[in-house]
């Protein structure tokens, strides 16, 4: 059965970037687990399409939405402005969901294909391991004989009737509890530059040389805009592969430094396998920063 989708995405990729080219058909769908309940879903929308796009659809179910006839008997989860290139769904289980996202002209354009507007794989929210709480001991009540003490005496009460005193919290005590922190909002941290060894020097020639360069005059620079402009034309360029996927990486850096979380993100997964840990942290803080 998921061999025939694997199939059929193909077949729908080839039709994609042929047949359908200028329709309004949003691609390279993609769905990530977030953080407790959320899945974020990532998509880009189409270059200048026939007929102009006044609203994006985006549905969900429990199996591929492959066809019209599914689509038709599925509500829209949501309804967003046509300038959008993500969402995030809140799911209340752990199952696995299937989304789709249509554009809308002067009517919905109900085309499906798998992998390009529609996801392919199912995708669910991560479980949480939780911590037990530890069994409190239920103690006794103890009781004191008349004429003997306590070995903690009762607080003391600095107070005699009639004396106009305020009483109030010590520095001490406002001091101790001012870290806890306990009604600010917690902001997540961003990341800082990463570089690869390989790129420090300047090498003799050939890719790498490039691919220096580049980084030299506008990504060391903090022109992260120019830099997206260069790099995504050396990954055009017929380079080696090494080269290639270090190029994609400064360029999800780059991407992340503007606050192009989702174009960011959408880069990182294309290198993922080969900097399995590097770019999960990356795609991870860029997911919390959505």
């Amino acid at each position: 059965m998921k061999k025939s989708f694997f199939i059929f995405a193909l077949i729908s990729a080839f039709f994609a970037n042929s047949i359908f080219a200028e329709r309004p058909i949003v691609q390279d769908i993609q769905a990530l687990a977030g953080n407790s309940n959320r899945i974020n879903l990532l998509w880009n929308l189409p270059q200048n399409p026939e007929k102009e796009i006044t609203q994006l659809l985006v549905y969900r179910d429990l199996s591929p939405i492959s066809s019209y006839a599914q689509l038709a008997k599925l509500e829209p989860i949501a309804k967003l402005v046509p300038i959008l290139t993500s969402y995030t769904d809140t799911v209340k289980d752990y199952k696995d969901y299937f989304y789709a996202v249509i554009a809308v002209t002067d009517e919905p354009y109900d085309i499906i294909l798998m992998s390009i507007n529609s996801t392919v794989t199912g995708c669910h929210v991560q479980t949480v391991a939780k911590n037990p709480l530890p069994k409190k001991e239920e103690k006794a009540e103890k009781i004191y004989p008349e004429g003997s003490m306590r070995e903690i005496p009762l607080p003391y009460l600095d107070y005699i009737d009639g004396l106009e005193k305020e009483y109030k919290v010590s520095q001490e005590v406002a001091a101790s509890v001012k870290p806890l922190g306990i009604n600010e909002k917690r902001e997540v941290p961003r990341l800082s530059i990463h570089i690869f060894e390989e790129d420090l020097i300047s090498p003799d020639g050939g890719d790498d040389f490039l691919l220096f360069e580049v980084l030299k005059t506008t990504f060391i620079q903090k022109k992260y805009k120019e830099a997206i402009d260069q790099l995504e034309k050396l990954v055009g360029t017929n380079i080696s592969q090494d080269t290639r996927n270090r190029a994609y990486f400064y360029l999800g850096e780059s991407h992340y430094m503007l606050a192009q979380y989702p174009s960011a993100i959408r880069t990182f997964v294309r290198i993922e396998n080969i900097y399995p840990a590097l770019c999960k942290q990356w795609i991870d803080n860029s997911l919390d920063q959505l």
